[in-house]
């Protein structure tokens, strides 16, 4: 248990907002001397977010405090993704027992365990047995079990705040049992076409979406949501760059009404990059991250987003995250800086955007630890922690739980040096 200590008068607050901004419900005043016992302490801009042990009155137990105000030891956030994919971690009780309390030893102290992958969750859900047909995903690891509990149990035994990540989004596979059995809730290219096989940037995708406009979708979504948060004691949830509406799509005939009803008749531009239209796309978004918010903070969870670069994310997936943050929709931001370069990596964490969400709210960068077909060596990984430390974020999450741990999977597993693990967080 960390202690903070008032250095002088001052007020815990509901954000990073002046205090003369905020209403007497939003603040606690604070006299100095004062000590309080708190769980967490994570560095925000000029700010740090508290969550006390024991809730002060109105505010609650999170609030935002001046650093050069008090004393108190700061928690990085030393994340990791969990997979389903090119990883058994979570297939049984005892590996993820054993893998959490490594990545204990190892100073991690989050986990974003997935949660919603290829159509189907891969716990136990009856939001999901309604739409989808299936409680979980079928003849897998995760039938006749509840991954979920299993996870926050060995989590809370290692002292790991745990992250349910709903990886896909409104994203699935074109063949899955999701996109055949609510294909009328797809959304359509110009041509009429549900599967995305070519983006903006040139590379393929190959999935169908769900139409955030589809009221159903919107239900869908917020009830497995809310499913996850009001039934299991979790830290909050994880939507990431899939939780968005790739601009090429839009062009079913709901979406194309919509517009129409809401510009006076006219109609949707045919160019798919119309700035008006990336407007109304990203307006969709934010009208259904509002329903999420709404129920995720009825239980004081914390909303994390782990998008792409804000104008990657603009362009391509109709999601202005900047403007999130200034709306107080997301509590964390991971941003995924997946470089190799590290000229290039300074420069994408040194962006603007990043310095003003970072006094706003905690503010770590997604580093890539490597995939099956692609290696990234221990002293890369250590650099880019150094260049994220060096501005004063608030973390990292490493992708992901496997090549952590190892240089390299395929053909053959090749392990990193136990020493040079045990330093990454010394």
């Amino acid at each position: 248990m960390a202690q903070l200590t008032v250095l002088r008068n001052t007020v815990l607050k509901k954000s990073t907002a002046a205090a003369f901004l905020l209403s007497a419900e939003d603040k606690v005043r604070l006299q100095s001397g004062r000590s309080l016992a708190v769980e967490s302490a994570v560095r925000v801009g000029r700010h740090c977010r508290v969550k006390l042990l024991q809730p002060l009155s109105p505010l609650g137990s999170i609030g935002y405090i001046p650093l050069d105000h008090v004393e108190v030891p700061l928690d990085e956030v030393r994340g990791v993704w969990l997979t389903n994919t090119d990883s058994k971690l979570l297939h049984s009780r005892e590996s993820i027992q054993a893998g959490f309390q490594r990545l204990r030893q190892l100073g991690f102290n989050t986990v974003y365990p997935v949660v919603w992958q290829r159509g189907f969750t891969l716990y136990p859900s009856s939001v999901a047995a309604s739409f989808i047909g299936e409680s979980v995903m079928p003849n897998s690891a995760y039938a006749n079990r509840d991954m979920l509990a299993e996870v926050i149990d060995a989590a809370h035994e290692h002292q790991l705040r745990v992250i349910p990540w709903f990886e896909y989004g409104l994203a699935a596979p074109p063949g899955s049992q999701l996109a055949q059995r609510q294909a009328a809730l797809l959304t359509l290219d110009s041509t009429g076409n549900p599967i995305r096989t070519k983006r903006t940037d040139g590379k393929p995708d190959f999935f169908v979406w769900l139409n955030p406009c589809q009221p159903r979708v919107k239900q869908f979504l917020v009830g497995l949501i809310s499913d996850v948060i009001t039934r299991y004691p979790v830290d909050g949830i994880q939507l990431d760059d899939h939780f968005g509406f790739p601009v090429e799509l839009g062009y079913d005939p709901l979406t194309q009404d919509l517009y129409r009803q809401e510009h006076r008749g006219r109609p949707m531009p045919s160019q798919a990059t119309n700035p008006q239209r990336l407007r109304w796309m990203a307006k969709q978004m934010t009208a259904l991250l509002r329903q999420i918010h709404r129920v995720v903070k009825t239980q004081k969870g914390v909303i994390s987003l782990s998008p792409n670069p804000l104008g990657f994310s603009k362009t391509n997936y109709s999601v202005d995250w900047q403007a999130w943050v200034q709306e107080a929709l997301i509590d964390e931001l991971v941003l995924q800086v997946y470089r190799d370069n590290l000229g290039s990596f300074i420069a994408e964490i040194s962006k603007p955007e990043i310095f003003a969400v970072q006094s706003r709210i905690p503010t770590a960068i997604g580093i890539l630890s490597g995939i099956k077909t692609r290696s990234v060596s221990s002293s890369q990984m250590r650099q880019q922690l150094q260049e994220v430390r060096r501005r004063n974020l608030s973390g990292v999450a490493f992708f992901f739980y496997e090549t952590v741990l190892h240089e390299q999977l395929a053909p053959s597993l090749v392990a990193r040096n136990p020493e040079t693990l045990s330093q990454l967080f010394a």
